[in-house]
């Protein structure tokens, strides 16, 4: 490339700042944020960009979490929040599945982070509301002065074809979409960043600003998903799997919508990143051998910490171990855990109808840990391709900008490596599966039941 870019990507915990060199390094900084507010974003930006080296930049590009919302400039509804739960009911029972796909050109996901869910909440929870974004349109605001989004990051409300927002269901929501960030495309200069931004940030002023998208779909640009069949799994907070297909997939209980000029099939846990964080927090997630682990019958893993979603939608889940015996050791407990986040997106390949795959790219932090990878490869039974740079939605952020520039990226991000299948033990994995899957509707009553006794005492 010919071009400096800088990327900013604010995730669930912390902003990642990457500068794309025209000679062809990486310089990479992160800094975590202390508040889920925007005050504690705008100085993480600030920390993560202090840490990097002064050098030229020619543009910058955005991503960040999506399904947050700022309402006036303040208040701050996390993605991860349970508000919505009862307005996504009302609307799925209201509308019928063809209106949203004229509407917002998909199939309305059983997911209450999205935006006419979220914004019926808002609605009927807050008086004078003059401003509603999520964080990325904030960060755009704070850099050129002007709050405008991209048609992906609003998928939901958004028709991400029209590139607009549904006039039908605004109107149904009450909400005036004057109050909402002007829609762009993610490859359109926003404007340039300002005096007050380079005073605020120490980002120089004059830079142009692309509009970028939403972290999921950055990221799979990141990774150099775009054909017909390339399977993905992103790691992170939560994790994505899914594949990119040539027809929208109406019937499904996953989410199925439109990928650029294609379309995307995917289902979205809701706490893998939390059980690896638990599993390494207690157990450690040091290598371990999978078969001498299986040799013991370790306990079977639920990753519901924070409820589920794909394919369980149930903000009431809880994690359990079954089959703890007495000689049940940490490593046990280690595998255990990893096996079960790993089951969880079998279940929703499950429920996607095992379309065939010849590979699944994997990215983010989980895509480092080789366990994990090992028991994907296994259980899916095809090849799990490793990639050199795992921070894939501030580098997909970046691949955007080069391609608006008519700069070719797409040798940025290189294959590492290949786990292949052995078939060694994807017999013994496809039974405990089996029994994984029945833990939940057997325990569904129970932890509905148990998602009330909170605060009793």
């Amino acid at each position: 490339m010919n071009k400096n870019i800088l990327g900013i990507d604010l995730g669930t915990s912390s902003v990642k700042i990457m500068l794309y060199r025209k000679d062809g390094t990486l310089e990479k900084a992160r800094a975590p944020y202390l508040e889920k507010t925007p005050f504690g974003w705008m100085q993480a930006i600030k920390e993560a960009f202090a840490q990097m080296p002064d050098a030229e930049i020619d543009a910058i590009g955005l991503s960040s979490q999506v399904g947050t919302y700022i309402v006036n400039g303040e208040a701050v509804i996390s993605w991860n929040e349970g508000t919505g739960k009862q307005e996504l009911e009302y609307i799925k029972k209201k509308y019928p599945k063809e209106l949203f796909i004229e509407e917002i050109a998909m199939p309305h996901p059983d997911i209450f982070s999205y935006p006419i869910p979220r914004l019926l909440y808002i609605k009927n929870h807050y008086d004078n509301i003059n401003s509603i974004c999520q964080p990325k349109d904030l960060i755009c605001k704070e850099l050129t002065g002007r709050c405008v989004t991209d048609k992906y990051s609003w998928r939901g409300l958004a028709h991400t074809v029209k590139g607009e927002y549904s006039e039908f269901f605004l109107k149904e929501i009450g909400i005036d979409k004057n109050v909402l960030p002007q829609l762009v495309n993610p490859d359109d200069v926003v404007g340039v960043t300002t005096e007050e931004c380079e005073l605020k940030f120490g980002i120089p002023k004059g830079v142009p600003v692309y509009a970028g998208l939403n972290d999921f779909f950055s990221s799979l640009i990141g990774m150099g998903i775009k054909e017909n069949g390339d399977m993905f799994d992103v790691t992170g907070t939560s994790e994505h799997l899914g594949i990119i297909q040539k027809e929208l997939i109406p019937d499904t209980k996953m989410v199925s919508g439109v990928y650029f000029d294609q379309f995307i099939h995917y289902g979205v846990t809701a706490s893998s990143g939390a059980s690896l964080d638990f599993g390494i927090k207690n157990f450690g997630l040091e290598e371990l051998c999978i078969e001498e682990c299986l040799k013991h019958s370790p306990p079977i893993f639920t990753p519901y910490l924070n409820g589920e979603r794909a394919p369980l939608f149930d903000s009431d889940a809880r994690g359990v171990f079954f089959g703890i015996s007495s000689s049940c050791s940490r490593e046990d407990m280690a595998y255990s855990v990893m096996e079960g986040v790993v089951f969880s997106l079998y279940h929703i390949y499950e429920s996607m109808g095992f379309p065939p795959c010849s590979k699944i790219t994997v990215s983010g932090g989980a895509a480092r840990n080789h366990i994990l990878n090992r028991l994907k490869a296994e259980l899916f039974n095809t090849n799990v391709y490793t990639l050199e740079e795992n921070d894939t939605s501030v580098l997909g952020a970046i691949k955007v900008v080069a391609s608006a520039l008519g700069e070719c990226a797409d040798d940025v991000n290189k294959i590492s490596g290949v786990i292949k299948p052995d078939e060694k033990y994807r017999d013994i994995l496809l039974k405990r599966y089996t029994i994984y899957k029945s833990i939940y509707p057997s325990l569904k009553e129970q932890f509905d039941t148990f998602s009330t006794m909170k605060g009793m005492i």
